[in-house]
């Protein structure tokens, strides 16, 4: 899986700084959006004063500033595909992939721009207003149209390079079999089905309203036959759930559905939790955190054989809970802790295991992107999963623990002897990690003491991680545009991805396909743990070829639904498959964070972080039983609150 950013060519560059300003517009209004939350929070608690309706403002104000960021990945070509097959397809057809995936990212774009400027004016001839403060609602479905439309016009230019560039590439390499197979499968299968739409629309909505199951499986597999292909999913899943719906409600109430249900998305008052959460493990990272928990790690554990493949589990689930995402874990500790753990004398299947194993806590720990999604897209409490997620988190990180010891142990040439002198370090460490650590604990503690919700503590982390980077003197103008490109770039696609998902699952439910599903489970007269176990290894599968975020997309129209009628807690669930979707990031062949400690140190080869990595593997093995064995690790905490 890979998350796509080139820049645009140079004879482009001014719509780059276009794309640019407007995604700093973007990020300035959300930190705006977070101080006014945070001013709004003091208020309540100093002098019992909170701003009328705040929500209503702040979701009008996050919808757009969300949106802004689209032009700018479109710009950077942020996006999600699944390079499985790269190494299998020559340069030619990945050039001519590339342009197709451009041409519908545009027809993404432009679909959504041209309905959402149909559904604004309905509700400006309407007076639409909001339910409180009667704000018209049309400016804010104005202003998403204008960012879907600007996204849509950097596409052409997208496409005009890639077609440029498709026809003057070079390569000697040819694509395989396999390859050619799946272009013509989707091409035949896709392809029948639009003409059978085109050339009898009336035949092909009979059979999909006496087939939905059927057409659900047909979506499916279109739906895989893409992604394998290398096309961008957040668009796949889009025009698939678009031309699915199509055969129910015509085409002008599927478009509409599609762009109504991206804008009430982006107008959900708990929207702006996840990019500004986002903000605040950005401008963490430029405050440099990810030291200071390394040090604080080290000075706690290094007297101890292998303390610094603990200090290096240990600092990433610290700093999973300011950056809540695994590959920036990952890669952010990589190249902190290998250099220390190879200059230490440390073999390499344990340094390289020990960070891919310590960056999955990075989704695990709250405040995660991958909880938020999830809560998004269930229509969850993010407080509760946060709160859920907290043993659970603290149990894989005392397993991590254990496999570092029985490696250790059982080899003790893999790890040096003890330093003893690191705890002399240990109050230098803790002074200096103090500020994260309480960040952490009023993000954390306030939403689990019901002091704020989840978008205010969102709001108090992002305004917390800015002040300690500016006390820190690491603000400047280079850093500064490095949080609002990695901010913009990642709510841009994940973003995205949720439009296409919303569109899809559109699609999957209005056909049933759930509900069959689960209707079919319960005719085999299986026992829920079995099927629970079926769904486990299903993940585990998924989890090891794709992106958590992805997967979260494809799997949680069908799910969600067998999920609750097999009886059991969606926030216990939810824990359990972002565990068994985590795991899937070390597990050979494909795990995502093997290859990034590949690509930080290419002298290791990848076969010794596989082999590395086994001992964490079975840990969470381990960890996934005593989940579903003790559902209460998930949910006695949030029990309490």
């Amino acid at each position: 899986m890979k998350q796509a950013q080139q820049n645009m060519p140079k004879r482009f560059a001014w719509l780059h700084k276009i794309t640019g300003v407007i995604s700093i517009i973007s990020i300035t209004v959300a930190m705006l959006g977070a101080l006014t939350i945070v001013a709004d929070v003091l208020g309540r608690w100093l002098f019992g004063v909170s701003v009328f309706a705040l929500n209503e403002i702040m979701s009008a104000v996050f919808a757009i500033a969300i949106a802004l960021t689209l032009p700018a990945g479109a710009a950077s070509r942020v996006n999600l595909k699944i390079d499985l097959l790269a190494h299998l397809t020559g340069a030619r057809l990945t050039a001519w992939l590339k342009v197709a995936g451009s041409i519908m990212l545009f027809t993404f774009f432009a679909m959504l721009a041209w309905r959402l400027f149909g559904l604004a004016l309905r509700y400006h001839d309407q007076g639409r207003a909001s339910s409180l403060l009667q704000l018209p609602l049309a400016p804010t479905y104005f202003g998403i149209c204008f960012a879907m439309g600007a996204a849509a016009v950097v596409q052409v230019f997208n496409i005009i390079q890639d077609v440029e560039d498709a026809l003057v590439v070079k390569g000697t390499q040819r694509s395989s079999l396999i390859v050619w197979f799946l272009v013509v499968a989707f091409g035949v299968l896709a392809g029948g089905t639009a003409l059978w739409a085109v050339l009898d629309f009336a035949a092909f909505s009979d059979f999909v309203f006496a087939h939905p199951g059927l057409a659900a499986i047909i979506g499916f597999v279109l739906l895989w036959l893409a992604v394998l292909l290398q096309l961008p999913l957040a668009t796949v899943t889009a025009m698939i759930g678009v031309s699915g719906t199509v055969a129910f409600v015509g085409g002008a109430a599927s478009m509409n559905t599609f762009a109504g249900d991206a804008a009430d998305f982006l107008r959900n008052e708990q929207v702006a939790t996840l990019p500004m959460f986002l903000i605040m493990g950005a401008f963490s990272v430029v405050a440099g955190v990810s030291d200071d928990l390394f040090r604080l790690g080290n000075a706690m554990l290094g007297r101890f054989r292998g303390g610094l493949a603990y200090a290096t589990i240990a600092g990433c689930a610290g700093f999973g809970a300011v950056s809540g995402n695994s590959i920036a874990t990952s890669a952010t500790f990589g190249r902190m802790a290998l250099p220390a753990m190879k200059k230490s004398g440390y073999a390499p299947t344990l340094s390289t295991a020990s960070v891919a194993a310590g960056g999955t806590l990075g989704a695990l720990v709250p405040p995660s992107g991958v909880i938020i999604l999830f809560a998004l897209l269930t229509e969850s409490s993010i407080g509760d999963l946060f709160v859920a997620a907290m043993i659970p988190a603290i149990l894989a990180v005392f397993l991590y623990f254990a496999a570092v010891f029985a490696v250790v142990r059982l080899n003790p040439g893999s790890a040096p002897e003890a330093d003893s002198g690191s705890l002399s370090d240990l109050l230098p460490a803790l002074k200096g990690s103090f500020p994260v650590v309480a960040m952490f604990g009023i993000v954390i503690g306030g939403l689990y003491g019901g002091l704020f919700t989840a978008t205010e503590s969102a709001a108090v982390g992002a305004v917390s991680a800015f002040a300690l980077a500016f006390m820190r003197g690491k603000l400047n103008r280079n850093s500064i545009l490095q949080v609002f490109s990695e901010t913009t770039a990642t709510t841009a696609m994940i973003y995205a991805l949720i439009f296409g998902g919303l569109m899809f699952a559109f699609f999957i439910n209005l056909g049933g396909a759930p509900d069959m599903v689960s209707a079919w489970i319960a005719s085999i007269d299986a026992r829920p743990i079995f099927i629970l176990g079926l769904l486990i290894v299903i993940y585990l599968l998924l989890g090891s070829i794709m992106d958590s975020f992805g997967v979260m997309i494809i799997t949680l129209p069908v799910v969600t639904p067998i999920i609750l009628d097999l009886g059991y807690d969606m926030l216990f669930w939810g824990i359990l498959m972002l565990v068994v979707v985590e795991i899937g990031m070390i597990t050979p062949p494909f795990g995502m964070n093997l290859f990034i400690i590949k690509s930080i140190d290419p002298t290791v080869r990848l076969g010794t972080v596989m082999k590395g990595v086994v001992p964490f593997i079975v840990a969470d093995f381990i960890k996934i039983i005593l989940l579903v064995a003790f559902p209460a690790l998930a949910l006695w905490l949030p029990s309490t609150m």
